[in-house]
């Protein structure tokens, strides 16, 4: 559980701008206080002591001022340099703190609520305060919380009892600022504003639930979130507590997991109702960053239940922030909140989210003028201008601050066209014939043939930029194999050519290196898509100048820290298969579509694609396998068999390897052969076995007869997997056709081996 603590927190996101960060204290501990510093301390220290509150109110107004003395004579120290005589040591200030009596805090920050409510009563006592007095008692109880609370105590001592349990009072006492600032009262005698205490407030919770124990303390003792949601449209600063005590306690054990999910699924709404009647900029830069957390968080423990639940309340008013954005002319900041928020809705709930974003409302007689237009089309025409705008200047900012910014935004929108895609590519393969697709989109014919020229010029700029990220990363040259660049890739080897050393130029942080850049997936994934789904014979051949990048991106996924490309290079290396055209880069042509194919196939091995491939697919075999990693290893099968099946003038040697490995696999393990295998799994069994009869099919005889025990093995293994086949998970569609591909495999195989 540590390590998914240390994992989960290291995800959380970085602390709004305008929130106050703890600020260290100079180390002065060694200093000891001059004789007015040390009367000073013990006077207050005697006042904090005493048993009567007027004595204790007295002895806080002095250390208020004592407090702020010490902030600005660090905020001096910090600007000069040196230390200044007029500042406390650092066990001074923890003296103060020990002292500061924490129930008469409580006392002073309840003043307003117990103010309030006696004002209702006729009976009023002398004892009760006025409402001045009640706000200058909770304005000077919040400004000294706040000023150790962010400014004075040490790291380690902000997780105190003593100071993150006031957080369930701090959060009720913003009813009655929240009261004072739509009224606008003067200045109370503490010298703050009504507004300027709200600020303080807010700035002490963030500082308290950005600690574990903070957040632990809000989400099980704070019952009403009310005073927050209100707040949230003014004060951004109310988001971000939420954000921090949400992530944290989904990474808490499973009773307040499930506590703050419910929590969470019954805040948004009310948070969404807030926000109504404002342009919801930072409503939805918070719901980005709430949902692309918490799906990493439930995908690194394997709980779903950590998600929110698809409410159609919030989502439906989320959905029309981003239209209204999007329709508006958005500025920067604008753009950047309704491309993340879409996105993490459309990777949290790829089928709610669709529906909300890429179908329009039934005409209701709005005018033609607001139909002319359709969202979908509207929202991808956007991204896909950004992309081309920013993706050629973007290699000069690779080691610029706002990288990684920017790479963030165009990533989310590389996201978003992703799941365009895929959503239309269902809509055109519906069944029916009447364009109920067309309708569902609400896209012409013309909205979709505009779309696909501008999707075809943005991807080709994306392959452009991916080609000259690579090359930089690694120092090499378009289309370079990656053996030619061995001996300069070991810094001890003394093989290197006339050039000397090459230039690699990669990004300065590791987690965005070319294989961790979250916006190289994410290009990568939107490209593999298209080529897929598009015959655009021109980009598919400038994408087959990336077959080197794709398949050493593929081959170091499994390292440590890289991200998986696995999946979207396999998808592009289907959409590189499919070229139709005179030539694929080796400078011969033809008519002869099956040998441009194999010129196709050429370009792919020349690159090691049988290797990379073949490498991952034994791996999958051999291992425990997973129904993720199984639907890879099909995938895999898809890529290998159409090169097995047009090698001419037989299976390669080198590639019979394969035949003899698989015939070394043990089989399906003890639970999947008494029938528990899931379908995915069972299907990956099926789809090797049918691989290795390609093989063993496709080669000479005269090389068969060397495998003849491999062959037998690999019958063996055919009957074997029988038994799993009639797993209750299967489907009884699929058990017959997986039942008849191993029948096909066992005979194949026995004709060849007789």
């Amino acid at each position: 559980m540590a390590s998914q603590e240390g994992a989960g927190e290291a995800m959380l996101v970085d602390r709004d701008e305008n929130a106050q960060k703890p600020e260290q204290a100079p180390d002065t501990s060694a200093r000891a206080p001059s004789a007015q510093q040390e009367a000073t301390i013990a006077r207050i220290e005697q006042l904090l002591r005493a048993k009567d509150d007027t004595s204790r109110f007295v002895a806080l107004a002095l250390l208020k001022a004592v407090l702020d003395n010490q902030v600005k004579a660090e905020d001096n120290e910090n600007e000069a340099g040196a230390t200044a005589d007029s500042s406390l040591p650092e066990a001074a200030l923890l003296r103060l703190w020990e002292a500061l009596p924490v129930k008469f805090l409580d006392k002073l920050l309840r003043a307003g609520s117990n103010n309030k409510s006696s004002t209702s009563s006729t009976s009023s006592t002398s004892s009760t305060p006025k409402n001045g007095d009640a706000a200058h008692m909770r304005d000077l109880a919040v400004a000294v919380l706040h000023t150790f609370a962010v400014h004075i105590l040490p790291d380690e001592r902000k997780g105190d009892a003593r100071l993150i349990n006031r957080i369930p009072l701090l959060v009720s006492s913003l009813l009655n600022s929240n009261t004072t600032t739509k009224t606008s009262p003067p200045p109370s005698s503490s010298g703050t504003t009504p507004t300027q205490t709200t600020t303080l407030i807010l700035q002490t919770i963030t500082t308290l639930v950005s600690r574990a124990e903070g957040a632990a303390v809000f989400n099980t003792d704070v019952t009403d979130l009310s005073p927050l949601t209100e707040l949230a449209p003014e004060q951004p600063l109310v988001l971000d507590i939420l954000l921090y005590a949400w992530l944290h306690g989904l990474l808490a054990d499973s009773a307040t997991t499930a506590k703050v999910t419910a929590t969470i699924n019954a805040t948004l709404p009310a948070l969404a109702a807030a926000f109504k009647g404002t342009d919801g900029v930072t409503l939805l830069d918070f719901v980005a960053k709430l949902l692309r957390n918490a799906e990493a968080f439930a995908e690194q423990q394997h709980n779903r239940s950590l998600l929110p639940t698809a409410n159609q309340s919030w989502m439906r008013s989320v959905g029309g922030f981003v239209r209204r954005l999007a329709a508006s002319r958005p500025n920067a900041a604008a753009r950047a909140a309704y491309t993340h928020a879409a996105a993490a809705l459309l990777r949290v709930y790829p089928t709610e989210a669709s529906s909300l974003l890429w179908n329009d409302e039934p005409n209701k007689g709005k005018g033609k003028e607001s139909d002319s237009t359709p969202f979908a089309y509207l929202l991808v025409s956007m991204l896909l201008v950004d992309l081309r705008a920013t993706l050629p200047g973007l290699l000069g900012q690779l080691n610029n601050l706002a990288y990684a910014t920017t790479a963030a935004r165009l990533a989310s929108a590389f996201d978003i066209l992703s799941a365009f895609i895929g959503y239309l590519v269902r809509a055109l393969e519906d069944d029916d014939d009447d364009d109920n697709s067309f309708v569902s989109l609400t896209l012409s014919p013309d909205n979709l043939l505009r779309l696909r020229k501008s999707m075809a010029e943005t991807l080709s700029v994306t392959a452009e930029h991916l080609r000259d990220r690579w090359d930089a990363a690694v120092a090499g040259a378009q289309g370079l194999h990656p053996d030619a660049r061995a001996a300069t890739n070991d810094m001890h080897s003394t093989t290197l050519d006339a050039a000397g050393l090459p230039l690699a130029w990669d990004a300065a942080a590791a987690e965005t290196v070319v294989d961790r850049d979250p916006l190289v997936l994410a290009a990568v994934r939107t490209l593999a898509l298209w080529l897929r789904e598009d015959d655009n014979e021109v980009l598919r051949r400038e994408a087959a100048g990336l077959t080197d990048m794709l398949l050493e991106l593929y081959g170091s996924s499994s390292d440590e820290g890289s991200l998986d490309f696995r999946r979207p290079v396999l998808v592009a290396l289907e959409g590189i298969s499919a070229l139709e055209g005179d030539n694929v880069g080796d400078g011969t042509g033809g008519d002869d579509d099956d040998a441009y194919e194999r010129n196709a196939t050429t370009l792919l091995l020349d690159h090691g694609v049988w290797k990379v491939l073949t490498k991952d697919l034994l791996t999958i075999l051999q291992s425990s396998t997973s129904e993720a990693d199984a639907a890879r290893g099909i995938e895999i099968v898809r890529a290998l068999l159409p090169i097995v099946e047009e090698e001419r003038p037989g299976t390669r040697e080198e590639w019979m390897d394969v035949v003899t490995l698989v015939a070394a696999w043990s089989g399906p393990g003890d639970n999947e052969s008494q029938g528990s295998v899931a379908g995915t799994v069972a299907e990956f069994h099926v789809a090797v076995l049918q691989l290795v009869t390609a093989l063993v099919a496709n080669a000479h005889p005269s090389v068969n007869r060397r495998y003849t025990h491999s062959i037998s093995a690999v019958i063996g293994l055919a009957r074997q997997l029988r038994p799993t086949l009639s797993a209750s998970r299967i489907g009884g569609a699929l058990s017959t056709s997986m039942l008849e591909s191993l029948e096909d495999v066992r005979a194949t195989l026995e004709s060849i081996r007789a």
